[in-house]
């Protein structure tokens, strides 16, 4: 008798799956936010349902209390299906909103594989995500929810690694659906009839082929030919298909002019690559506002700019705080529009996952993606992006080898260059840019701090040459840099032998990780 434990199983998928297992005499255990009261008492007992919102910071912890209550202490199969969405303009999204599609979404997925993993590698249990077609396609009305599945990809793809190379005997699988006939779409804020949600398959036909999925093999699968159509276009043929959803897309926000001076805001801009990039632009005659939260640095390069004839100002934040954002968003109210954006800051987390520090591995998401989409709307939201204007994420080389040893990080980097795709869709007919930069090794303080080896720290690349090339690819309106010959080489192996690479990055990446079993903050 297998026990399985499902999530967002009050309704939808999730109750058709915990269903489908219970019929089988499986153990079913499912999770859930809607109080016991409300549910089926034949269906849902105290034993059996464990009530909690993911979206709350103590949740995976909860669940974890709640299984070893009941002596429970081995799980066959635990199915990550709980999900929420949101359908509307970029610039509408609320900042709770945003934060709680990447906690039910990403974060509680990640939190939970985190406190249940002696569990599963007791049964050797198989660990599925349920993702979606979307990760691989452009969202202009859902552009964080695309974020949070390809981010939930990458987290999957790269613990993967990082299992097979530990050998725990946990398997991980990801199933793709499309779209399928739930209340989901109307919570979103979608209209089901102007979606033709009559003609999306039922949670029962789905759940169906899910179990089947499992049964078959441990591979991920995309539910459905049409789904597996749409995802190998959207990876095969990315331009082809954005330009088809632009055509759909809604009118792009009024934007202002842009000032006389061109303004670059520049987030993490007081060392490393964001230091490069703040000299580099207030040398092309750019009014640079940087942020940063350390003081001292951020003070220095302030002063160098200065110095050097530039012109800049910085704001200190910690994006990783709730407030963090907010206050860049407000500060910029006050400033003229934003002609380049760029979201540099990005930190990292190394090591093993299952032994790693939740609440860094937190920060990195916090700092990584959410604050990313949280500025965007909030810019976007206060008119204070040009038109006309071009925004840069910094993505990483990872979204295309992998990053076993970093795989929240490698997450996170999927994530943003997902989001950022959507609003390059979204905001095309306010003639606004998006760039999508892709470094690999540079050779900057927070590089050598999480790489197992610096030995051959002169072959990265200084982070003076990556600034020159993103402002070149700033200037040339493009939308994908990999910076460096080698890098692109690197890329294209990745797209082409994926399990060559992910194989070659376990041992030069991941096994001297945990050869060290270092873990830095």
């Amino acid at each position: 008798m297998h026990t399985v434990l499902i999530t967002g199983a009050t309704d939808g998928l999730g109750l058709a799956l915990a269903r489908r297992y219970r019929a089988q005499g499986s153990v079913v255990l499912m999770v859930g936010r809607r109080p016991i009261a409300a549910l089926d008492p034949a269906f849902f007992t105290p034993e059996n349902y464990c009530q909690v919102d993911l979206a709350l910071p103590d949740a995976a912890p909860r669940v974890a209390a709640w299984l070893d209550a009941r002596g429970i202490r081995a799980l066959d199969l635990l199915i990550h299906n709980a999900g929420i969405g949101y359908v509307g303009d970029l610039e509408r999204q609320e900042p709770d909103n945003i934060r709680a599609l990447v906690d039910v979404n990403l974060w509680a997925p990640i939190a939970l594989s985190h406190a249940l993993f002696p569990c599963l590698q007791r049964a050797q249990a198989r660990c599925v995500f349920i993702s979606s077609v979307a990760a691989d396609l452009p969202g202009p009305r859902y552009a964080v929810y695309t974020a949070t599945k390809a981010a939930l990809d990458g987290f999957a793809r790269n613990w993967r690694a990082e299992l097979r190379a530990d050998g725990s005997g946990v398997t991980v699988q990801v199933i793709h659906p499309g779209a399928v006939r739930t209340a989901m779409h109307a919570k979103s804020g979608a209209d089901p009839a102007a979606l033709g949600w009559e003609r999306f398959p039922t949670p029962e036909d789905v759940a169906a082929a899910i179990e089947a999925a499992i049964l078959r093999s441990p591979r991920d699968v995309t539910i459905g030919a049409a789904n597996r159509l749409a995802r190998r276009a959207g990876r095969t043929m990315p331009g082809v298909v954005d330009r088809l959803v632009a055509l759909r897309r809604s009118p792009a926000p009024a934007l202002p002019p842009p000032d006389a001076l061109p303004h670059a805001l520049i987030t993490g801009a007081a060392d490393g690559i964001g230091r490069a990039l703040a000299l580099r632009f207030a040398g092309a005659g750019y009014l640079v506002s940087g942020v940063d939260r350390d003081v001292a640095r951020a003070t220095q390069t302030q002063g160098d700019i200065i110095n050097r004839g530039g012109q800049a100002r910085f704001t200190t934040a910690d994006l990783a705080a709730r407030d963090g954002v907010g206050d860049v968003v407000r500060a910029a109210a006050g400033w003229p529009p934003v002609d380049v954006l760029i979201h540099n800051a990005g930190i990292s987390c190394v090591g093993r996952f299952v032994d790693s520090d939740l609440a860094r591995q937190r920060t990195v998401v916090d700092v990584n993606l959410v604050a990313p989409l949280h500025m965007t709307a909030g810019l976007l939201r206060d008119g204070a992006i040009a038109a006309g204007a071009m925004l840069v994420f910094i993505s990483s080389l990872s979204h295309f080898l992998g990053y076993p040893g970093a795989s929240v990080y490698a997450a996170t980097k999927d994530g943003l260059a997902a989001y950022a795709r959507s609003v390059r869709v979204a905001l095309a007919g306010a003639q606004v840019g998006v760039l999508v930069v892709y470094p690999g090794p540079t050779r900057t303080a927070h590089a050598r701090q999480y790489s197992p080896d610096n030995r051959r720290e002169q072959r990265r690349m200084p982070p003076e040459t990556l600034a020159d090339l993103i402002f070149a690819a700033v200037q040339e309106r493009r939308s994908a840099l990999i910076p460096g010959a080698g890098n692109r080489v690197a890329a294209s192996l990745g797209q082409l032998a994926p399990g060559l690479m992910a194989g070659i990055m376990r041992r030069t990446l991941y096994a001297p990780l945990t050869r060290t079993r270092h873990e830095r903050p």
